[in-house]
C-alpha cells in the first residue's frame, strides 16, 4: 500500500522490476526516504503544492513524524512570511530532541500535543498534523508572536478552531519551553482580523500598551447611511487606523486605479465630517517601521482631547482586539 499520492512515488509500493525501472530514471527528484516524484511532475506543481508535497513526503518517510510549527500551518493554509516553498520543514514527536535534521527541523512536542494530533488529507496524500489551536501556538513560540497570532486569527475566523480550543492546546503544552509567549498569541487572537497585516499591527499596538481598539467597526452618517469600516477604532476618543493593502490602488478586484482613488478621497472626507480621526497605514509606512510609532503618538495627542464618538454613529462588527 502506497503511503503517498497524486504524482509522489513511493518505492514500497513499487514491484522489483518498477523500482529498478526508476532508479534508471535520471529525472527522478528523491523528497525523502523512499519517496520520489519525476521532475517532469514536481515542476508543474504550484510552489505551494510543492511545499506540501515535501511535507507530507517527509512525514512518510520518517514514521511517527507529525508536521508541526511553519509546516502544520502551511497544511492549515494559515499565512505565513515570505515564499511558501522556502519555509523551512518542521516536525515534532514526543520525546525527540530538538534540532536541525538534513534539510528539516526536529521538534519536541508533549504527549498531549502528540495524542491530539490529527491526519489532513491532500492531493499528495494523508499526512498527520498537529491541530490548528496547537499549531497557532507553536508558531508564536518558535518563531515571533505575529506570527503566531496571524495563525490563531486564521484559524478562528474560518472556523478551524475555537476559542476553547486554544486554551485547550494551551493546557496541553503546559510546562513547554516558551509557553509564556503562547499565553500572549492566545490573549490576542481574535476571529476579526481581516489580513495578516490586521494581525501584525494588533500586535504592535499591544505592544505598545495601548487600550484595546474594536475590531472592524462601521461608521454611519446622521441619517443612517454607512460610510466606512474601519479595521481598528477606539470610540471613547473618536480616532481610527486601517492599514491599505498594496491591491487598493493597483487595479484591485477590477476597479481602475482613478476610480478607487476617487473613492477613497470622497470616504475619507465622509470620516473626517463625522469627527473622527483616521489613521492610515499602508506597506511603505508599515516597512519603515513608523507607522506604528506615529499611530501610538496620535493615540497620545486625541487622547489628551478626550472626545468620544456619539453611539448613534458606529457599530461594531467584530470585537475587542484582545
Amino acid at each position: 500500500m502506497t503511503r503517498v499520492g497524486g504524482p509522489l512515488i513511493d518505492v514500497a509500493a513499487l514491484t522489483s522490476w518498477e523500482r529498478k525501472k526508476l532508479y534508471r530514471d535520471p529525472t527522478r527528484i528523491k523528497l525523502a526516504k523512499g519517496i520520489y516524484v519525476r521532475e517532469r511532475d514536481w515542476w508543474s506543481l504550484s510552489d505551494r503544492d510543492r511545499a506540501i508535497a515535501k511535507i507530507v513526503a517527509t512525514g512518510a518517510g520518517v514514521p511517527g513524524a507529525i508536521a508541526a510549527g511553519q509546516s502544520a500551518a502551511l497544511i492549515h493554509e494559515m499565512p505565513l512570511k515570505g515564499w511558501e516553498a522556502n519555509t523551512p520543514l518542521e516536525f515534532g514527536m514526543f520525546g525527540a530532541t530538538t534540532g536541525k535534521r538534513r534539510d528539516w527541523t526536529f521538534r519536541h512536542i508533549t504527549i498531549h500535543q502528540t495524542l491530539s494530533a490529527v491526519f489532513v488529507e491532500t492531493e499528495f496524500g494523508k499526512v498527520q498534523v498537529t491541530t490548528a489551536a496547537a499549531t497557532g501556538l507553536d508558531l508564536a513560540r518558535w518563531h515571533d508572536l505575529s506570527l503566531g497570532v496571524r495563525g490563531l486569527d486564521h484559524a478562528l475566523r474560518e472556523k478551524l478552531a475555537t476559542k476553547n480550543d486554544i486554551d485547550g492546546a494551551l493546557r496541553r503544552a503546559y510546562g513547554q519551553h516558551g509557553v509564556a509567549d503562547m499565553r500572549n498569541a492566545a490573549l490576542l487572537a481574535t476571529p476579526w482580523s481581516e489580513s495578516p497585516r490586521e494581525s501584525d499591527m494588533k500586535v504592535a499596538l499591544w505592544k505598545e500598551g495601548l487600550p484595546a481598539p474594536l475590531q472592524q467597526v462601521n461608521l454611519y452618517g446622521a441619517n443612517g447611511e454607512f460610510l466606512a469600516r474601519l479595521d481598528f477604532f477606539w470610540p471613547h476618543i473618536g480616532l481610527g487606523t486601517e492599514y491599505d493593502g498594496g491591491g487598493k490602488f493597483a487595479g484591485e478586484h477590477g476597479v481602475p486605479v482613478e476610480v478607487a482613488a476617487i473613492k477613497d478621497v470622497r470616504r475619507q472626507h465622509k470620516i473626517s465630517n463625522l469627527g473622527v480621526l483616521n489613521f492610515r497605514v499602508d506597506n511603505t509606512s508599515a516597512r519603515s517601521g513608523r507607522a506604528i510609532p506615529d499611530l501610538v503618538a496620535m493615540y497620545r495627542r486625541v487622547e489628551a482631547r478626550g472626545l468620544p464618538l456619539d453611539q448613534r454613529f458606529w457599530k461594531s462588527v467584530g470585537g475587542p482586539a484582545w
